[in-house]
């Protein structure tokens, strides 16, 4: 039955207009970005190969949370929610089954992304290296993540707030990558409170290896840590939706 879930989910989410119409602004972005490596007083390439990259993340993320916010709440909507769970059928393979099938779609999706970004850095001659491929995986990855997070605020508010509150998330996390260099700023209990909140959120800045990717790079042990990491979150994110969402009054 979760393959099922995830299958319609996938192509549900495939379909959707927001993913879509992400996806061709993408597609434009990255057209657009080689006007900006023109203009630039740097490397044209390296400037055009970073915004290729950061569109990657940030049209990924933003059609994670688009379509992940959205994920039980359309459900509820069309009522076709209490359809499945009229069945004997346990909530956490609801839950389990919508995950997967988001995850799918938003995979394809980066792969998309991928290709076309590489398609077109290639045509303009911009220098192509393996590290890209690993900076892709973990663009990947961390927008995999966000979809989690996005599936966990939705199980707690409303479609609306659930949005803010992920992309508040996506900005903490990569803030939270800068906090070593700041805790000499701190003093005694501050310190503890920081780290402590500091746990709280995943640590975008550890996929963030497309910034060194766009120099070539090489990719060192300490920078595998990522995808156990991301994992990890993703399965402790997961356990918290279902744990609230047999909890839910639907």
């Amino acid at each position: 039955m979760i393959a099922v879930i995830a299958g319609a989910t996938a192509r549900e989410a495939l379909r959707s207009r927001s993913f879509i119409g992400l996806m061709v602004i993408y597609a434009v972005a990255v057209l657009g970005s080689r006007i900006v490596g023109w203009i630039s007083g740097t490397d044209g390439h390296v400037v055009t190969t970073d915004v290729v990259f950061s569109l990657q993340s940030i049209i990924g993320v933003l059609v994670a949370v688009a379509t992940g916010t959205a994920l039980v709440n359309s459900e509820i909507q069309q009522r076709t929610l209490y359809t499945v769970l009229s069945r004997p059928l346990p909530r956490w393979h609801f839950v389990v089954g919508k995950l997967a099938g988001l995850l799918t779609a938003l995979l394809a999706g980066q792969a998309a992304m991928f290709a076309i970004g590489m398609a077109y850095l290639w045509l303009t001659g911009a220098p192509v290296n393996v590290q890209m491929v690993y900076a892709g995986i973990l663009t990947a990855e961390e927008v995999c993540l966000m979809a989690a997070v996005s599936l966990t605020w939705t199980s707690l508010s409303s479609p609306l707030l659930a949005a803010v509150l992920s992309l508040a998330t996506y900005a903490l996390g990569h803030a939270v990558h800068e906090l070593p260099g700041l805790m000499h700023h701190l003093q005694g209990w501050q310190q503890v409170i920081a780290v402590s909140l500091a746990s709280l959120i995943p640590d975008l800045g550890n996929f963030a290896f497309r910034n060194r990717a766009v120099y070539g790079e090489p990719i060192v042990a300490s920078d595998w840590i990522a995808v156990p990491y991301g994992l990890l979150w993703i399965t402790l994110l997961t356990v918290v939706s279902i744990s609230v969402f047999r909890r839910k009054q639907l």
